[in-house]
């Protein structure tokens, strides 16, 4: 039986890439054939990007001459990163031979599949993805498809009313709906959806004995505090220079560019997936805003410290809540001892077991034919 899976593949940053990765793996290793739709807008093409730059600042958007600037300094950046996980999904994702652009080629030559899914990440977040995604809804597949979501996200805790209406509607062909933040539950009860389900984002659904061939031996013999501010917030950045300083050991600063040199710490530019994989499992302490760092910390039981994003932070509270380490979130740029207490991994192992098991129960019954 084939699956055809849609999701957030062609982002260009780790958490997309791995979290399509542990969708396929864990479907393909219950006996299903699966095809990651390749859907792929210009937003995301490399054109795309530059493009975009105009919309990060109030003198960006003004001055054409700053905007080319900041083009001609970032782009060496960007084509690393757009090798990185181009070579990345070629060699592990099972992509459609179509790349389709838009809802109106998807549209107009469907992909075939006997079951689809809307897979996880930021997939609905209409504010991420600058409008709502109707590929994300399936809005191409035909009325009376089989249909179910994997760990959705909306990625923020609440719609804009202009919103909610439509997505309702889009919401009407799902038969299991599954989401991966308490705060998506809240959304879909306020839109009087009540058969979803709460469940583990798909990188988390793979222990760590399932991620021990993807990760690259390159960082093993280093001590280092690895930081990741991939919302670059200042306060998290002189944060983790303290911190370092009374740790008495280095900072590994992770960055998709290779301009953040100027930041200070030893600047590791855009790894390798693989290599991303080895810097957290190899960290003595991590410090991040980002959730999938989060995520594979817990998998890899790694002293961690979190920082909440001022914006789309319910992901990552959502997590931290379900493992219980509420008290390691720097709330305090002042205060560091909330690291003088390590981490409890047996009650984080007990509770991440109990929701793989909830989670793979949702899945074998999503992907059963007979429940359709």
């Amino acid at each position: 039986m084939k699956v055809g899976l849609i999701t957030l593949h062609r982002v260009g940053n780790y958490g997309s890439v791995l979290q399509t990765y542990a969708t396929q793996y864990i479907i393909q290793k219950m006996g299903y054939d699966v095809e990651v739709i390749d859907y792929y807008p210009e937003r995301l093409h490399l054109i795309g990007m530059l493009k975009r730059i105009k919309d990060r600042g109030e003198l960006l958007s003004k001055s054409l001459l700053v905007r080319n600037i900041c083009r001609m300094i970032i782009f060496p950046s960007y084509i690393r990163r757009f090798k990185v996980f181009s070579d990345f999904l070629k060699r592990y994702i099972n992509m459609s031979s179509i790349t389709y652009n838009s809802i109106e080629e998807l549209r107009q030559n469907p992909p075939q599949s006997d079951i689809y899914c809307t897979g996880s990440d930021q997939v609905w977040n209409s504010g991420w993805n600058e409008k709502i995604e109707y590929p994300y809804f399936l809005d191409f597949v035909s009325n009376g498809a089989r249909c179910f979501t994997y760990a959705a996200s909306f990625g923020k805790s609440s719609l804009d009313e202009w919103e909610k209406q439509e997505t309702h509607r889009l919401l009407e062909k799902y038969k299991y709906i599954s989401v991966r933040e308490s705060a998506g539950i809240k959304i879909l009860n306020d839109l009087d959806i009540h058969n979803a389900i709460h469940v583990l984002d798909p990188t988390l659904l793979l222990d760590k004995h399932d991620w021990e061939t993807l990760i690259s031996k390159k960082y093993s013999n280093k001590k280092y505090i690895l930081l990741y501010n991939i919302n670059r917030n200042k306060e998290l950045d002189k944060y983790a220079k303290e911190f370092a300083k009374r740790k008495k050991l280095p900072i590994y600063y992770l960055s998709y560019n290779y301009h953040d040199i100027i930041k200070g710490g030893r600047l590791i530019a855009c790894p390798t997936v693989e290599e991303f994989l080895s810097l957290i499992n190899n960290a003595q302490y991590i410090l991040t805003d980002s959730f999938h760092v989060t995520a594979f910390s817990m998998n890899f039981e790694k002293q961690i410290l979190v920082y909440y994003p001022p914006k789309f932070s319910s992901r990552l509270e959502s997590i931290v809540n379900l493992v219980g380490i509420q008290n390691r979130v720097i709330r305090d740029i002042h205060d560091f001892t909330i690291s003088d207490n390590p981490i409890d991994f047996s009650n984080v192992n007990r509770v991440l077991k109990e929701q793989r098991n909830y989670s793979m129960s949702f899945l074998e019954k999503a992907l059963s034919l007979e429940n359709y």
